[in-house]
């Protein structure tokens, strides 16, 4: 059925289509369709009414209410029946309701029974009309009825007809701008939720995207600590070996010497494997409160690795959004295993600040510096993925590196808070 209406009826289509609606689709078109209907019938029963009434002494008066009743209806049809656009512009409506009330004004002087016919172009006009327009159609036909009772004589019009019509104008008028503006205010709402919606799954699909990703470059820098460091490794030793094999039968002191440096490079593999397997370890955020993570990690890495790791938190990092704390808590780890692996740095401080306008996180450490080009070199996807996920969510990520004491290199992520909260 409602794929039958849709291609009788293209308006339904529009309907469906159209996100401005004060109602649902399932009950609007249901609702139009009614009111199309009660139209469509008063129209009918006009015509025919009026042929039984003079079925007896049927006159070109007759003759002429048919042909004004038909010609509006094929007009109320063409333009709000079987129209293909919504809204429709103030000159169609001048149309109808013009014509109406010209039509209804020679139908009530012709039959005086069609005098009710105006209570119809009146509802008509708060139903299809911006409220200006409506208001005007209203105060017109009001004018016009009050006049056309007194036999279009100002000095005649009756001032008790005249207070009823003004008093019914007031409140229907009042009445009509309560129940539009409560539409109006209603559909706004729908929209601002379903735009609100809209917004909030957006969010859901980038934060999957970015942990997603995250994943992925996990996998590489794990790919290649174990390529470059741990393969490099593995090659050596196997030449080594070979070598000492050799050395064995000529030169034993020397292929004792080489065991010993073979041993090292195990202890130092083996040593790098524990980090690797460590950073796997390490839990995500979860349900703990950022503060508490980021001071956890720094005792973890302190312990791992012998330097001094400093920890000042602002306690009101915890009432961040959690997207925020999130990227914080990567930049932490990818920072801090920066420093561990690569910085041979003795002292690293982290500092958290939260102001209104944004949250801050600092890493800096003493060590020897990053190169001038660390973002460009190849397999520098720590760095990378750092920024990437800051400048995701509209933060700032700056990373300078001059080799000077105190602090040889200074990572800082700054994430704005006013567009998360807003």
């Amino acid at each position: 059925m409602k794929s039958l209406l849709a291609r009788l009826f293209p308006e339904v289509r529009t309907f469906h289509d159209d996100p401005d609606l004060p109602l649902p689709v399932r009950i609007f078109v249901p609702y139009v369709w009614f009111w199309h209907i009660v139209t469509i019938l008063i129209y009918l029963t006009s015509i025919v009414g009026t042929i039984w009434r003079q079925r007896d002494a049927l006159d070109w008066r007759v003759a002429v209410v048919s042909l004004l009743l038909v010609m509006q209806l094929g007009v109320y049809l063409r333009l709000y029946v079987f129209t293909q656009r919504w809204p429709l512009p103030l000159w169609q409506h001048a149309i109808y309701f013009g014509g109406g009330i010209i039509a209804w004004l020679i139908l009530s002087h012709l039959f005086t029974h069609f005098y009710g016919l105006i209570f119809m172009l009146m509802g008509q006009s708060f139903g299809l009309l911006p409220p200006l327009p409506a208001i005007s159609t209203v105060v017109t036909i009001l004018l016009l009825a009050t006049l056309q009772a007194a036999g279009w004589r100002i000095q005649s019009v009756d001032p008790g007809l005249a207070a009823a019509n003004a008093g019914i104008g007031v409140s229907t008028i009042g009445m009509y701008l309560l129940v539009y503006y409560t539409m109006r205010t209603s559909s706004e709402r729908g929209i601002l939720i379903a735009e609100l919606e809209a917004a909030r799954r957006e969010l859901e699909r980038n934060r999957d995207q970015a942990v997603e990703l995250a994943k992925l470059r996990e996998r590489e820098r794990i790919a290649r600590d174990l390529h470059d460091y741990l393969g490099h490794t593995l090659s050596a030793l196997s030449v080594q070996l070979e070598a000492a094999q050799r050395l064995y039968r000529v030169d034993p002191q020397r292929a004792e010497a080489q065991m010993d440096v073979m041993k090292t490079q195990v202890r130092e593999s083996m040593a790098a494997l524990r980090r690797t397997i460590a950073g796997l370890r390490t839990p995500g955020l979860g349900d703990r409160p950022l503060r508490q993570a980021l001071q956890e990690q720094c005792v973890t890495v302190s312990q791992r690795s012998g330097m001094n790791v400093a920890c000042r938190i602002d306690p009101a990092i915890d009432q961040i959004p959690p997207v925020l704390a999130e990227t914080l808590w990567m930049v932490a780890q990818e920072a801090l295993t920066n420093v561990e692996k690569h910085a041979h740095a003795t002292n690293v401080e982290v500092v958290a600040t939260v102001s209104p306008q944004d949250v801050r996180l600092c890493i800096h450490d003493d060590g020897v510096g990053l190169p001038v080009d660390a973002f460009e070199r190849p397999g520098h996807y720590g760095l990378r993925g750092m920024r990437e996920r800051v400048e995701g969510i509209g933060g700032v990520l700056s990373v300078t590196s001059n080799g000077q004491r105190p602090w040889a290199t200074h990572v800082e992520a700054v994430l704005p808070l006013i567009a998360q909260n807003g």
